[in-house]
């Protein structure tokens, strides 16, 4: 008769590792069944493949459209193919290589783009996909003809040099400036808040972070271009004794 002081109740009740309690299995553990089912999964995959070739095995043309479509999966071993057509691995692959399935054509002037063989197609099908999700511009030469990729690097250099001469004359506008109005920009203010920050917040001569914090040159070789060795932090006290036996020298 179950009663509440049953042994067996007891313990359920005070079991950590009762039948709700998780464990999450060890890495080797998670990862060994990873692999089992990757193996069982490539087995799977080798057996219906092997079918297919067989059925095409009485339909040249069939087997050679066969092959070349199957050979452009990439978890599909090549040897699968030549096994179940009774071929050599380079029979197979030569015609992979000689029959392909898709075609690309030139982004920019729309002439035909000829793979060299199965893994430059298969790059740019990837390529084109990755493209087409946004996921980034660096696939774009792999769908260009080498003209046009020599054209875009011609323009993107034209373009960085366009660039460098806008900056340079931004800044050269820039340091003609006064002094005091440029303490009033965005820019100074970054540039202020960063060199603070490196120095702890305090005057690099009397260690002082109770008093207002200035930023001071110590030199102007680089001025609306500065680097960070180029200034240092200094109390307003600090500063202004060092400007003035600076004027007073």
């Amino acid at each position: 008769m179950f009663t509440e002081d049953n042994a067996d109740h007891r313990w359920d009740q005070s079991d950590p590792f009762g039948k709700d309690f998780y464990l999450v299995p060890y890495a080797e553990e998670t990862w060994a069944r990873i692999e089992q089912v990757a193996e069982d999964n490539r087995d799977a995959l080798r057996h219906f493949v092997e079918l297919a070739m067989w059925e095409a095995l009485d339909n040249p043309d069939l087997l050679k459209i066969l092959s070349s479509l199957l050979g452009l999966w990439d978890d599909i071993d090549p040897r699968w193919l030549a096994e179940a057509s009774f071929r050599s691995v380079s029979d197979v692959r030569d015609l992979v290589d000689t029959q392909l399935v898709m075609t690309f054509n030139c982004l920019d002037c729309g002439s035909e783009l000829k793979p060299m063989n199965r893994r430059h197609l298969l790059r740019m099908h990837d390529s084109l996909n990755e493209l087409r999700r946004d996921e980034s511009g660096d696939h774009l030469t792999d769908l260009l003809c080498k003209t046009c990729i020599a054209q875009r690097a011609e323009h993107a250099k034209g373009q960085r040099r366009l660039d460098d001469l806008r900056q340079q004359a931004l800044i050269a506008e820039y340091r003609g400036r006064p002094y005091a109005e440029r303490r009033q920009s965005k820019e100074w203010a970054i540039l202020k808040r960063q060199v603070h920050r490196r120095d702890g917040y305090r005057c690099r001569l009397c260690s002082r972070d109770d008093v207002e914090l200035h930023v001071h040159h110590c030199t102007y070789e680089n001025y609306a271009q500065e680097r960070l060795e180029d200034l240092i932090t200094l109390c307003s006290v600090c500063h202004h004794d060092f400007h003035f036996r600076s004027e007073a020298s």
